[in-house]
Order: structure tokens, then C-alpha cells, then sequence
């Protein structure tokens, strides 16, 4: 085993088609410029892995991300140290999870001298991003290992298609840092789709429809369809009961400050909206003077 090693993932948000994809629908997610970086070392001792970062040290299920790697890799996990450093905020829809999975994976990669296709890498870290998320489509790992903004379809292996901006895209996101569990809003959605397939699959084909809609125009760089695809999609998602009364406020507040439209991002019960618009630092002020914290950030580059 070589070590030290170090892996490095992105952030993400998903632009379109939060948990439409989950049922075979496409998804439209980004990379973002904040990353996880992950450091292994060798020490005596059991496997552990080390953050500054409150929310993970009290969770344990990034120790069995650990240790479910250091299998899946071939390494025994006995003195694997793993020391995470997060520029994301944990549970609010901004892929710390899938971050986390890739960056580890890839880090242990490296320690086990091994190089790995992207096909494997995907594959993997949607297998432990499973332990975070229960049944994940697979597209927050897909952003977190690629960075850049991509069109995702659910499958064995995923459909990927690279969408390239015609210009840059700026996004304002905001979140208040109360984490969710996007497990349990899946698992909810799921109960409800069960219940009456007929409505839920009308409301995913919609979905999936602006996602089409929405990556023709990140590509043709027109900002102002991408808003009312944002605006229709949260409508959608409302109507699929994974929004939140947070979140509709802070829609709200993006809208009344000049956005061209703003919608959560992820799983939504609460965490990140993402808003597009003319202005983003002006966005992001607005947003912060209502309390919320915020991002100014360009996806997909």
C-alpha cells in the first residue's frame, strides 16, 4: 500500500430533475467550485477518519464509507486514516455525500496503486453514496467525479451526455444550515408514487421534459428559459411534497430580488435553493439580508 495519498471531488447541484431521475426520467446537475479533499495515511490502530467538520464527526456512516472502500479497493482497513477537509456544507442538497465517496474512493485508489475507469469510479460511488442515501440515481457522484455540467440518465452503466454552456453560467445559491436527510424524503416520495403511480409518473414525465428544455438552454447560454424552467420545476416539485415552507421562502425572496427564476436543489424538505439571474451578487445579498447563506458560483466550466 502507498501512502500518503489525497483524492479530491466536487460539489454539485442539480439544475433539473431532482428525484424524477430516480424513477428513469434525465437529470441536469453541475459541478461547483467547492470541493472535498481526502488524505490517507498509515497509522497503528482501528480505521478512522478524522474532520474538522461537526456534522460528519458525529455521523458515523462516513467510517463505513471507510470501510466499505478500503473493500471494495482490496485494503485491509486496519490503520487507515483518513483526514477530510470540506469546503461544503453537510445535508443541505450541495453533494457533500457524493463528494466525500468519490474523494475517498479515489484516495484509496491511489493507495492501492490501482487506477480506476471512469466507469468503475461511478459505479462505486454510487454504491457508497448508498450508505448516505439509501437507493441514489447515481447523478451526485456523476457531478462530483466529473466537475462539469452533465445530463444524466439512470442505468446500468448511466447515460452521460456533456452539456457545455455557450456562456458562462453564474448561479446565487442559498441555504439556511439546518441539514436534511434526503433518505427519508426519498423514501416518503416512494410510498406516494406507490400509492397512485398515474399522477406521480404524469408529474416525472413533465419533469423530464424540462430537462430537455433546460439543458438546450444552458447550451445556448439563454439564462432567461433556463429561469422558467427552474420556476416550473419547483412548481413540480411542490406538487410531489419534497418542497418545504423554508424553501418557498427563500424561492420567494430570490424572485422578488430580480431572479429569473429559483428552485431547490437536491432533495429538498428544507437545504439549498439555486436562483439564476442578471445580477448574482445582488441576488446573494438580497437572499443573505433575509438571513440565508449564500454562494455566487459558475457550474459546469
Amino acid at each position: 500500500m502507498k501512502v500518503p495519498t489525497c483524492g479530491r471531488a466536487a460539489g454539485k447541484v442539480i439544475l433539473l430533475g431532482e428525484h424524477a431521475v430516480v424513477y428513469g426520467r434525465p437529470g441536469l446537475a453541475a459541478g461547483i467550485g467547492r470541493f472535498l479533499t481526502a488524505e490517507v495515511s498509515a497509522e497503528a490502530g482501528a480505521a478512522r477518519l478524522e474532520t474538522d467538520r461537526a456534522e460528519l464527526a458525529a455521523d458515523g456512516r462516513p467510517a463505513r464509507l471507510l470501510t466499505e472502500a478500503a473493500r471494495m479497493l482490496g485494503l485491509p482497513d486496519d490503520g487507515l486514516v483518513i483526514r477530510v477537509r470540506s469546503e461544503l456544507p453537510a445535508g443541505v442538497g450541495l453533494g457533500s455525500s457524493a463528494a466525500l465517496a468519490v474523494a475517498v474512493l479515489r484516495a484509496l485508489a491511489a493507495a492501492a496503486e490501482r487506477t480506476l475507469t471512469a466507469a468503475e469510479e461511478l459505479a462505486m460511488g454510487t454504491r457508497l453514496e448508498a450508505i448516505f442515501h439509501g437507493h441514489p440515481s447515481g447523478i451526485d457522484p456523476a457531478a462530483a467525479a466529473l466537475g462539469t455540467c452533465l445530463r444524466f440518465v439512470r442505468g446500468e452503466p448511466p447515460a452521460i451526455t456533456a452539456v457545455r454552456p455557450s456562456a458562462p453560467l453564474r448561479l446565487t445559491i442559498a441555504f439556511h444550515e439546518r441539514p436534511r436527510r434526503t433518505s427519508s424524503l426519498v423514501t416518503a416520495l416512494r410510498q406516494r408514487w406507490e400509492a397512485d403511480r398515474a399522477r406521480h409518473e404524469r408529474l416525472f414525465d413533465e419533469i423530464g421534459a424540462l430537462v430537455d428544455a433546460g439543458a438546450r438552454a444552458v447550451a445556448d447560454g439563454d439564462i432567461r428559459t433556463l429561469g422558467s424552467a427552474f420556476d416550473r420545476n419547483q412548481a413540480l416539485l411542490s406538487e410531489l411534497g419534497v418542497s418545504s415552507p423554508e424553501v418557498e421562502a427563500l424561492v420567494g425572496s430570490a424572485r422578488r430580488a430580480g431572479a429569473f427564476g429559483a428552485k431547490l436543489t437536491g432533495g429538498g424538505g428544507g437545504g439549498a435553493i439555486i436562483a439564476v439571474g442578471g445580477e448574482p451578487e445582488r441576488l446573494a445579498a438580497a437572499l443573505a439580508a433575509t438571513g440565508a447563506c449564500t454562494i455566487v458560483t459558475e457550474v459546469g466550466a
